[in-house]
């Protein structure tokens, strides 16, 4: 009986060993990439629009002085949207076919 007990003893403390080596908090080992969510300054505009209810349609224009960096946001998540690099005055147009296309609402342009 003596030797059960300290066989499991043994068990217990090489558990617990075990447990305090892997913090609670440890970050994942491939955390997903931190979302884009930086605004872009009121000097680039955007309109959207879904042409014929196919498709959804961003123009981007720069008006700032400087490069932005922007990329467009929808409620629905979008995969592969890209960035756009504009340059002072310059436009830029986002098109992507998807099926009911009205259920998509613009979120607005982030910095990327």
């Amino acid at each position: 009986m003596r030797k059960s007990f300290a066989v499991a003893a043994a068990s217990a403390v090489a558990g617990l060993t075990l447990l305090a080596g892997t913090p609670a908090n440890a970050a994942p080992a491939n955390p997903a990439p931190a979302a884009a969510t930086a605004t872009v300054p009121d000097c680039v505009k955007a309109d959207f629009w879904t042409p014929f209810f196919k498709g959804v349609e961003v123009t981007m224009e720069n008006k700032c002085t400087t490069v932005q960096r922007v990329k467009p946001t929808f409620n629905i998540d979008m995969a592969n949207v890209p960035c756009f690099a504009l340059q002072p005055g310059q436009k830029e147009k986002f098109y992507r076919d998807v099926i009911f296309a009205s259920g998509y609402k613009f979120a607005g342009l982030v910095s990327c």
